[in-house]
């Protein structure tokens, strides 16, 4: 009897979902709206279904998950969220610096704020919305849930009981069920997915959404060592053109109105080059589930 050829892309995604479910200690850029997915809904709109098909990943055998670590933290009024050098480049962090030097402290009360500087780990994957299919390729962003009742623990329930969800030709599209939690901000209360189905039904069409070579830097982008320093000592980053660096924006309090703005044009510019994990997008709350912050 000949041997079932087994999945090697359904193989990876369970893979990664079961190694990342252990308990574990704590231890150029375009900013389209087009480019991300979001659960965003509208104030006043209590609830709402989104359509996607998460597109297959660019090898055969790996995972379309892609794995980030993000730190966040409050500046200037509003929560931004950064990639975490160490984790994801194996470089000098700010963050993770500032979060190893209270933990070495030893005092309980800077244990506490320590926890503040942790990376969580996210996923981002391609998917094509349903409802914006003339927008092409989007990238889709949700936090790892230690809980496992998280966006990606929904996704593997179907997953593990239906297959290979990304396959081009016998995928399913998957219909995600958002609502709101007790502080009205945007969730995802369920996933359920629907009958199998070619990703497009022109071929010419499903193979540009799959041949789409962007990755999520593409989309989101990096902050240097210097910026995120800024940002750990409680400081706003903007862009010295003169001396072609980051500094601190109070340490340019004696510069004229006129000068501060060409600096924060400046870094507006140097963002789309350099920058944070978040996509330049109107504002929305953030959720336990991590939808992009608009």
């Amino acid at each position: 009897m000949e041997k079932k050829k087994t999945n090697s892309t359904l193989e990876a995604i369970l893979k990664q979902y079961e190694e990342n479910s252990k308990p574990k200690n704590n231890s150029s850029k375009t900013y389209d709206l087009s480019n991300y997915f979001s659960i965003f809904m509208e104030k006043g709109v209590k609830s709402a279904k989104k359509k996607v098909r998460i597109l297959p990943p660019a090898k055969e055998g790996e995972t379309p998950f892609t794995e980030l670590y993000i730190h966040s933290k409050e500046v200037d009024g509003k929560t931004r969220k950064f990639a975490c050098l160490k984790e994801m480049f194996n470089k000098d962090c700010p963050f993770c610096e500032a979060r190893e030097e209270l933990y070495s402290s030893g005092e309980e009360s800077d244990k506490e704020i320590a926890k503040k500087y942790f990376a969580r780990r996210t996923y981002v994957c391609r998917v094509i919305d349903r409802d914006a299919e003339d927008e092409g390729v989007k990238f889709w962003r949700f936090n790892h849930d230690f809980r496992n009742q998280g966006t990606f623990d929904k996704i593997i329930a179907i997953v593990s009981e239906k297959g290979d969800v990304t396959n081009p030709e016998t995928g399913r599209d998957l219909v995600i069920h958002i609502g709101r939690d007790q502080n009205d901000n945007c969730i995802i209360k369920s996933i359920t997915d629907c009958d199998p189905s070619p990703l497009s039904t022109d071929p010419e069409q499903a193979k540009a959404w799959i041949e789409d070579e962007r990755n999520w830097e593409d989309v989101y982008s990096v902050k240097p060592y210097d910026y995120l320093e800024i940002i750990v000592k409680g400081g706003i980053p903007v862009w010295d053109k003169e001396n072609e660096c980051f500094v601190d924006k109070a340490s340019i309090e004696d510069t004229s109105d006129e000068e501060i703005n060409e600096l924060e044009e400046e870094l507006e510019e140097t963002e789309i080059d350099a920058t944070d994990i978040t996509p330049k997008t109107k504002k929305q709350n953030d959720d336990d589930d991590d939808d992009l912050p608009f």
